[in-house]
């Protein structure tokens, strides 16, 4: 297969490839073993529900996250299993479940936030502030391409006719 990338776009593709790497280790603390998508349903539980109200909705949930209500209500199931999430009736719809953290579920999520914290803040300790502005700067823009790129893909693919859900071709470009 030929590729036409460059090498600077090569070495850019190897150095993010290293911290996908990283992330296989295995971790400790409060997440050990948790999938990085139960972490983010508990972080967004956490923010979003103060502990005692009736909780959020699957659907809910799913609009944050941005994933099907389907892949919510699995990572639910496994939470749960855990006791670290539950669930309970809506009040106003008997019909509708709301999702709640658990007393250890707030303590597992406050856990691995301040580990979060620690591990961020090291790294700013680390990179000092010049560097650490110009990492908040290259990564805002990063956002920023792959927010244009994105629009621009999606207006391709309304000016074609496509709904967007059909798979692109793949012309030597592949996502990170």
């Amino acid at each position: 297969m030929e590729t036409h990338i460059s090498p600077l776009a090569r070495e850019l593709m190897l150095t993010i490839r290293r911290f996908q790497h990283r992330g296989k280790s295995k971790h400790r603390g409060p997440m050990a073993g948790r999938k990085q998508s139960e972490g983010a349903l508990l972080m967004v539980l956490r923010s979003h529900v103060d502990h005692g109200e009736p909780g959020i909705m699957v659907s809910k949930l799913s609009q944050i996250l941005n994933v099907t209500s389907p892949t919510v209500t699995q990572l639910i199931k496994g939470l749960e299993n855990d006791g670290l999430v539950a669930r309970s009736p809506d009040p106003a719809d008997r019909r509708a479940v709301r999702i709640t953290l658990t007393d250890e579920g707030v303590r597992v999520t406050d856990s691995f936030i301040q580990e979060m914290e620690a591990m961020v803040g090291g790294l700013t300790d680390y990179l000092g502030e010049t560097d650490t502005r110009q990492l908040i700067h290259l990564l805002n823009r990063t956002h920023e391409y792959f927010v244009l790129r994105e629009e621009r893909e999606h207006a391709e693919d309304e000016k074609s006719g496509q709904d967007g859900n059909a798979e692109a071709s793949d012309k030597g470009e592949r996502p990170l």
